[in-house]
């Protein structure tokens, strides 16, 4: 008896599954049925009857139009202007005034200041700055005095000049007075001695002369080198201001206050993503298709955005492995733009011929495109169609429409 009541059971089961799946079927012929335009009341002629005239809607008619065959290529955003901000000195990072994203100013702008991103700590610097004005001020003051020691040696010199001169005369007038007899030897011995004694002056004026220049020129060295120390110190000491240098934006900041900055160690990245480009790597079979200063289409997917490239610049290298060539092409000008972001362009490869109609004649239901087109008995019938890319306002049809149908027009 149990055995029976299971054996129901399971019959009872099965027919209900049977019921449900023909249920779903008859469902979805129903709505075939209603795609296709079958519950449409349609009325033979002999039962026909008199209508009032309706307008005939407006149609349109499937077009076939030319377009540039276009291949696609990909590439990244690139800045025009990047740049590794570093130190120039080995120095304590004492303060940060960016951060990620901030605007910057440049050099390039006139009557302002370019925009400090960091200072260095400086006290070493500053020290070695007072140190060298010390310096210049003591070699200063210590050649002022060879310059007047110099000036009394020159006077000294002609002094000693004149009185040398003087007693040369004296000797010459009282040597011939002797040999005349009208002056005693006495007398010419000296004047004798007394132009010796001249000209042993005269030659010591002048060697202290000269060692007053040899002074003068030791002292102006010494002073120069000094001047020269102070220059130096001074540009360390722009250098513990790190500022920006040209107008752009701070990508990264590598290191922060408290840090340890070294030479040629990054500090900043910077970018100026108002002059981006695209650095796009294109099969070396289509660089013929392209030229300096030729306009591509290219798409920012991130931002969903087209635009007019002008090819700037095609490196002339190729990649032994991947057999591709490097492309940058400029953008407008654009503030928005975000270094590293994945782009596409479209590079021209012939031309093509596709059927059009306008987009605004496609209906979606679904996953599926429908339209309207007027069928051999003037008629409007649903049909299918697969669409292929969209422009500006027309649509491609793959399949599904012939040159020359009528559709209607929304």
């Amino acid at each position: 008896m149990a055995e029976n009541d299971t054996a129901k059971d399971k019959k009872r089961a099965a027919l209900a599954r049977l019921g449900k799946g023909l249920g779903a079927l008859a469902v979805l012929i129903v709505l075939m049925l209603w795609l296709s335009g079958s519950f449409v009341r349609k009325v033979g002629t002999e039962a026909a009857r008199p209508e009032p005239v309706r307008q005939k809607p407006p149609t349109l008619r499937v077009e076939r139009k030319t377009f540039p065959l276009l291949i696609e290529q990909v590439g990244a955003i690139r800045s025009r202007d990047e740049a590794q901000v570093s130190s120039r000195l080995m120095a304590e990072i004492r303060e940060i005034r960016v951060k990620e994203g901030d605007r910057v100013s440049g050099p390039e702008n006139a009557g302002a200041r370019p925009t400090v991103l960091a200072k260095l700590d400086d006290r070493e610097v500053q020290a070695k700055l007072r140190q060298a004005n010390s310096q210049v001020d003591a070699l200063g003051h210590a050649v002022d005095g060879a310059r007047a020691k110099l000036r009394a040696a020159e006077a000294q010199v002609s002094a000693s000049r004149a009185n040398r001169e003087k007693a040369a005369s004296d000797f010459r007038r009282y040597e011939n007075l002797f040999k005349g007899g009208a002056a005693t030897e006495q007398q010419a011995q000296y004047v004798r001695t007394q132009r010796d004694v001249a000209n042993a002056q005269a030659g010591s004026a002048v060697q202290e002369v000269q060692a007053a220049k040899g002074d003068m020129a030791r002292l102006q060295a010494q002073r120069e080198q000094a001047e020269a120390a102070v220059k130096e110190a001074r540009v360390m000491l722009s250098y513990t201001v790190i500022e920006a240098p040209f107008s752009g934006r701070v990508v990264k900041k590598m290191l922060n206050a408290g840090d340890m900055a070294a030479p040629g160690q990054p500090v900043f990245f910077l970018d100026a993503p108002s002059q981006a480009e695209i650095h796009a790597i294109v099969s070396e079979s289509l660089i013929p298709h392209l030229k300096i200063g030729q306009e591509i289409e290219v798409k920012i997917d991130a931002m969903d955005r087209t635009m007019k490239g002008e090819i700037r610049e095609i490196v002339p290298q190729s990649d032994v492995t991947t057999r591709t060539m490097l492309v940058k092409i400029g953008l407008p000008a654009c503030s928005d733009l975000a270094n590293g972001l994945f782009a596409r362009i479209f590079v021209p490869y012939g031309a093509y011929e596709a059927l059009v109609i306008p987009a605004r004649a496609v209906r979606e239901v679904g996953q599926l495109y429908l339209v309207d087109a007027v069928g051999p008995d003037g008629h409007p019938a649903r049909r299918f169609i697969t669409l292929g890319r969209t422009r500006d306002s027309l649509v491609e049809v793959l399949s599904g429409l012939k040159e020359g149908e009528e559709i209607i027009a929304p």
